[in-house]
């Protein structure tokens, strides 16, 4: 045990399942806040579990926070997972107790990365490519800016907790086809990006930067997502060799942002066409936090040591890649959403749940489950049979 120091994790879905088996590792004691869902709470690497009905979604959260860990000196360590939990951490900074460690990039960068907007304009001040886009407030303006743009386009949140009608993006072929999955300004929403969409693979690279410089990464290809458009969550993929445009692309951007801590870069790549585009950067542990940490990356002890120490030494890790994981739960329901949607006709839903099945008999992982740890799993399945009951809707 690290001195009897506990990590408090904030957000208990599936990449704190990952991630909690990490922290218990490096030895220190873990607490879970709980959440609805359940899996990092359900771990054995859970020691402890925080029943707080406060989300960080709530005003009244950092206050709450701050008394709880005035009331637990013995948690020297906080460590959001969710998005909504880093983004508080991070506009609440100064208020919390300035006598713990926050495993998490600096306040300024969290802000930055998490604004769309700003994104853009640093792509463009480091020289990323980022595909021809512009920022609309209104149907008309949303209307004007495809059409000059040119089809296809893809039309995205400016913050990836606020979805548009529950989707992270639409990807529209052409001006009827956004005519009809559009027809009026979605609530909810001041503004949107409407953007030249880049038909291809997505790539993935997680990292760790040290004061601007990348020190473990991994590059990993998306192979399928739980939405049938592709702009879902990852589901099926391999970790490959760093590819050169992607390493320079991810050293740029961390040069530019000044960034430390972990992070998970996403470029979308037409290989025909030779084109790369930035997708977004989540100052934050990958949701899918397994691959990382199946490739060797030490990106949850890096969060706790560069926020305790930025200038410590640190040696250059690149995973070579190789591995296959899936994420079986993600993929099955992800099937059912896309059926729900109408973005998959039910005539195609045999040829994927075949490919869903293959794809967890052939992978070298699975995101969640664990024979040492089985009880995530075994909760997400109950997760899933109170939706196919009708008991938890989505």
């Amino acid at each position: 045990m690290n001195n009897g120091k506990k990590v408090l994790l904030l957000g208990n879905f599936r990449p704190t399942v990952a991630i909690v088996r990490q922290v218990s590792a490096l030895g220190y004691g873990t607490v879970v806040k709980r959440d609805k869902g359940g899996l990092g709470a359900a771990s054995r690497h859970c020691n402890e579990i925080w029943d707080s009905p406060i989300h960080a979604s709530d005003p009244d959260f950092p206050q709450y926070l701050t008394r709880f860990l005035e009331q637990r000196p013995d948690i020297q360590i906080v460590m959001p997972v969710e998005e909504q939990y880093v983004l508080a951490i991070a506009r609440n900074r100064d208020t919390l107790p300035a006598d713990r460690t926050y495993a998490t990039p600096p306040a300024r960068i969290v802000q930055t990365c998490l604004d769309k907007v700003a994104m853009l304009e640093v792509c463009e001040k480091a020289g990323i490519p980022s595909a021809p886009n512009a920022t609309v407030s209104n149907i008309e303006d949303l209307n004007a800016a495809a059409t000059r743009i040119g089809f296809p386009v893809v039309v995205r949140p400016l913050s990836s907790v606020k979805p548009i009608a529950g989707r992270k993006a639409y990807i529209t072929m052409d001006e009827a086809t956004l005519k009809h999955e559009l027809p009026t300004w979605p609530e909810g929403h001041d503004s949107l990006i409407v953007q030249r969409f880049i038909s291809g693979p997505r790539y993935n690279v997680d990292y760790a930067a040290q004061n601007g410089k990348t020190i473990h990464a991994v590059a990993t290809r998306i192979l399928r997502t739980d939405a049938s458009d592709y702009t879902g969550i990852d589901v099926y993929g391999e970790t490959i060799p760093m590819p050169d445009d992607l390493w320079d692309l991810t050293e740029r951007m961390n040069a530019e942002l000044n960034y430390s801590g972990p992070g998970l870069i996403q470029f979308m790549v037409d290989h025909d066409r030779n084109e790369i585009s930035f997708l977004e950067l989540n100052p934050r542990f990958n949701g899918n936090s397994s691959v990382p940490a199946h490739a060797g990356l030490e990106l949850v002890r890096l969060s706790i040591d560069l926020a305790e120490n930025p200038d410590r030494e640190e040696p250059l890790n690149i995973s070579q890649g190789g591995l296959r994981h899936a994420w079986s739960y993600g993929d099955v329901m992800g099937i059912r959403k896309s059926v729900q949607r109408g973005m998959l006709p039910r005539s195609q839903v045999p040829k994927a749940l075949a490919a869903a099945i293959k794809s967890a008999v052939t992978a070298d992982y699975h995101i969640i489950w664990s024979w040492r740890d089985p009880m995530p799993a075994i909760s997400q399945l109950g997760i899933a049979f109170n939706k196919l009951i009708g008991r938890d809707k989505d």
